[in-house]
């Protein structure tokens, strides 16, 4: 085998490798994003199935925790729900529950707003609502392109 030969074949293992790399990552990346959505929905659920149609006052992380609530993906200790990106903060009031969810970078944030439709009262990334189900508005590509365009974004789903 020649010099070039082996150099070529240097070459081409390399570029597999990097090709299995960036694939591994974005399917571990789409993998992260899917679990969250699964785990906010069952979240989500749980919330509804506990406390009816409210009050849902007193709801918090640690009440959540306590009461099972929260899936073992979102769960980080006795006191915190968190999701591969960030800490998720629960609040709450009479009539409604918010499900915040910190420090998601575009893609995430892009595939979480997706779960939008139908299931939450409405979602914001920021301070910028993309849904509301009281207006029947309709999540859009572009609004959400909009909206998920910050390198750390925070989305706020709030419900029944």
């Amino acid at each position: 085998m020649s010099l070039t030969e082996m150099l070529l074949s240097v070459v081409i293992m390399i570029v597999v490798i990097c090709g299995v790399a960036v694939n591994y990552t974005n399917v571990r990346e789409r993998n992260q994003e899917h679990q969250t959505m699964q785990s906010l929905e069952i979240l989500r659920a749980n919330i509804e199935q506990i406390y009816g149609r409210g009050p849902y006052t007193g709801i918090s992380n640690e009440t959540l925790l306590k009461a099972g609530a929260v899936p073992r993906a979102l769960q980080s200790g006795t006191s915190d729900i968190k999701t591969h990106w960030g800490e998720v903060t629960v609040s709450a009031s009479d009539t409604t529950y918010s499900l915040s969810l910190a420090s998601l970078p575009p893609s995430a944030c892009r595939s979480v707003t997706n779960l939008a439709t139908q299931s939450w009262q409405s979602v914001n990334v920021g301070d910028l609502r993309i849904y509301n189900r009281a207006d029947n508005t309709q999540v859009t590509p572009s609004a959400v392109l909009t909206a998920c365009s910050g390198a750390s974004n925070t989305v706020t789903f709030t419900g029944p």
